[in-house]
């Protein structure tokens, strides 16, 4: 596992562009300062080729002959660094400065009537040159001749080595410089994640706090957010899981009061109330057990088919009361939760609006904005105003002739909740009006 930290990535691959890009920027600008000088002192050699050839005159028989030396004691001192020398086109010396004393300068190998041109080679003393050479015809001589220019080159190469070496240098120091601009900005830039863990640590604490979204960057904010997100639906899973505790203890206290009775009486039908009562605790268990799990946003429902599977099974419940459940079979859209909650909720409103029909059931879907909007009309007389918002409680039942525990609504609420949507009673036209709001997948 890699603990590296954040921080520490940061100033690395901070650290390594650093020196890659000083290694690049010493080596460029060496490069370009050795053109600089080389091109410079190629301009001198050219300059003194022409002094050269200056100095050459054809006689009537046209031999090539030499007037006088070049002026300037390095062409003289004998190996000085500085040389030249006249050569015919089989390459035969015809003359050459006295610093070259009896050696001579290698030519190139092909080179032809044209502009001069430069190379590098080695002098008398094996000591780097820098040379110039070019293939000329004077008029009226017989053939072309060929002259070279040579200088010593080892200052010009000790001068690009000590510039390298003092921008690297240079470079060092900046680079020592950017080093510590660069922790600074990484202290400073990170310090908003570091407010983020300091309210992580109060959250894990067991506090009631939430990340701050006034004040942080714009690019930590929407982290905060997605946080604050997440805390409220882990604290709407909590509540739905002790929801979810107190509704089976109050499913089961009925089966467990009627078991006990018979238990303590003389009933010799004990065998039947039994078998029939522990199958309702078994079916109360597995209700709130599916209920209790937290919301599978990953999951993908298709709506139609859940809706026409429920409308037909309320048709069989309810049909000695001649209820007649109306619903789209090609209902749009795809619930973004798991298959076992929204039957869950549209099983308890169906059977709901079934109780108080008159005599009909519509079921209604509708897709907008990624949001389903499901809604439950019946025809019967409707809640007062007053209670259409105090019917969502748990436990509440406002005709207590209905069977019922008062906590179907409130069960739906609590699940469309967990998964960021709601649901809405109001008065229709005749009837209530059951709107269902929740994510489209």
């Amino acid at each position: 596992m890699n603990t590296r930290s954040l921080r520490s990535r940061l100033l690395l691959a901070g650290g390594w562009g650093m020196v890659l890009v000083s290694a690049l920027a010493t080596w460029w600008l060496g490069a370009m300062y050795e053109r600089s000088a080389q091109a410079t002192l190629d301009q001198q050699l050219n300059a003194d080729l022409l002094a050269v050839l200056a100095l050459l005159e054809v006689d009537a028989q046209g031999a090539v002959q030499v007037r006088d030396e070049l002026r300037g004691e390095r062409y003289r001192r004998v190996f000085s660094g500085a040389y030249w020398q006249l050569l015919d086109a089989q390459g035969q010396p015809l003359g050459q400065s006295r610093s070259l004393w009896d050696e001579t300068l290698p030519a190139p190998a092909t080179l032809r009537t044209g502009p001069a041109r430069s190379f590098d080679t080695t002098g008398p003393l094996q000591q780097p040159l820098r040379a110039m050479a070019q293939q000329v015809t004077l008029p009226r001589a017989a053939l072309p001749l060929r002259v070279i220019v040579a200088t010593d080159r080892s200052q010009l190469d000790a001068q690009v080595t000590a510039f390298r070496q003092r921008t690297a240098l240079a470079l060092m120091v900046l680079i020592a410089l950017w080093f510590a601009v660069l922790v600074a900005q990484v202290h400073y830039g990170l310090r908003p994640l570091k407010q983020l863990g300091r309210i992580a640590e109060q959250v894990r604490n067991g506090e009631d706090v939430r990340f701050p979204q006034q004040g942080l960057v714009r690019e930590v904010a929407p982290l905060a957010a997605e946080l604050n997100a997440l805390l409220d639906h882990h604290g709407r899973m909590v509540l739905r899981a002790r929801r979810s505790a107190e509704d089976l203890a109050h499913a089961l206290k009925t089966p467990l009061t009627v078991l006990s009775t018979e238990a303590a009486g003389a009933g010799t039908d004990w065998r039947q109330t039994l078998r029939s009562e522990t199958a309702r605790m078994q079916a109360s268990i597995d209700r709130y057990l599916a209920l209790g799990v937290a919301a599978d946003h990953q999951q993908r429902t298709p709506v139609a088919p859940v809706v026409s599977a429920l409308c037909g099974l309320m048709q069989r419940v309810h049909d000695e009361r001649g209820v007649v459940f109306t619903c789209a079979a090609d209902a749009p859209g795809v619930f973004a939760g798991a298959r076992e909650d929204l039957e869950e909720m549209l099983g308890n409103l169906l059977d709901n609006a079934g109780k108080w029909a008159a005599q009909r059931v519509e079921v209604g879907v509708a897709l907008a904005d990624k949001r389903l909007r499901i809604t439950v009309s019946d025809d019967g007389d409707g809640l007062p105003e007053e209670d259409l918002s105090r019917v969502l409680g748990r436990g509440v039942r406002l005709d207590q002739r209905a069977p019922g525990s008062g906590l179907g609504l409130a069960i739906v609420a609590d699940i469309a909740e967990s998964y960021g949507g709601g649901l809405v009673l109001r008065n229709g036209t005749r009837g209530l009006v059951a709107e269902l709001v929740l994510p489209a997948g």
